[in-house]
C-alpha cells in the first residue's frame, strides 16, 4: 500500500514454545535460535519460508510473524545443561526484523548464551544488530557477525526484498560492528541470472 512501511502490515501472533535451541544441520553450527516465526522482510527468494513450523508463516511467507514470548525462560535452562557449541541466531528467521527493536528476544538469546560459554554466529539484514554491539564486544571472542547483502543496488534490492533494510545501510552496520573489533563477514546470496550475477556486482559487494 502506498504510504505504508511493509513492517506495518505485518500480523504479530504471540506464541509459547517448549524448546528454544534445535539441532542445527549445517556442517558450521551445532544449534540454531530461532526467536520468531516466519518473517516481515519477505525476500521472494527466502527458503525458509519451508522450514518453518507455523504454516501460516509458511502460507503468507512475510505478511505473518510469529513471536516466540517465552523462549529466553526456556533458553536459560537449555544453556545451563547443553554441551556447549556454536549457535547461529538465527537460521529461519531474521533476528533482527523489526520487531525485535520491541520485543528485544534477539538481546537477550544473546546475553544468555554468550555468559554461558556458547559460541554465537549472527547473520541478519538489518542494522539494528548495532544496538547490541555491546554485548558481541563484551564476549568478542565468541561471536561473529553476518550480514546478507544480495545486491548494493537499491531499487533490485526492493524488489527482491521488499521488507528489508536498504543495503547501503547493512554496509555502514557492517562497518560500525567491525570496527569494535568484532570478526565480520558478508553473505552474497543467492546469485540470480540476470538480476545480480554480474561482475560488476559482485565486485561491489566483495569490497565492503
Amino acid at each position: 500500500r502506498r504510504g505504508c512501511r511493509w513492517a506495518d502490515l505485518v500480523r504479530y501472533v504471540r506464541v509459547r514454545v517448549k524448546s528454544a535451541l534445535s539441532r542445527s544441520g549445517l556442517y558450521d553450527l551445532d544449534y540454531a535460535y530461532n526467536p520468531y516465526g516466519g518473517c516481515a522482510h519477505a525476500c521472494r527468494y527466502c527458503y525458509a519460508r519451508y522450514y518453518t513450523p507455523f504454516r501460516e508463516a509458511t502460507e503468507r511467507w512475510g505478511e505473518v510473524v510469529f513471536i516466540k514470548e517465552n523462549i529466553n525462560e526456556v533458553l536459560a535452562r537449555e544453556a545451563a545443561r547443553l554441551r556447549r557449541g556454536t549457535v547461529g541466531v538465527s537460521t529461519t528467521t531474521d533476528p533482527y526484523q523489526p520487531v525485535e527493536a520491541e520485543e528485544r528476544l534477539t538481546r537477550g538469546g544473546l546475553e544468555i548464551l554468550l555468559s554461558h560459554g556458547f559460541r554465537v554466529s549472527v547473520q541478519t539484514k538489518s542494522p539494528l544488530v548495532v544496538r547490541d554491539v555491546d554485548v558481541l564486544a563484551r564476549f568478542k571472542h565468541l561471536a561473529d557477525m553476518g550480514f546478507t547483502i544480495t545486491t548494493l543496488d537499491r531499487g533490485v534490492a526492493e524488489l527482491l526484498e521488499p521488507g528489508a533494510p536498504p543495503p547501503s545501510s547493512r554496509a555502514e552496520a557492517l562497518r560500525k560492528v567491525a570496527s569494535e573489533g568484532i570478526e565480520t563477514w558478508v553473505f552474497l546470496g543467492p546469485i540470480l541470472r540476470g538480476v545480480n550475477d554480474s561482475r560488476e556486482n559482485i565486485e561491489e559487494v566483495a569490497s565492503l
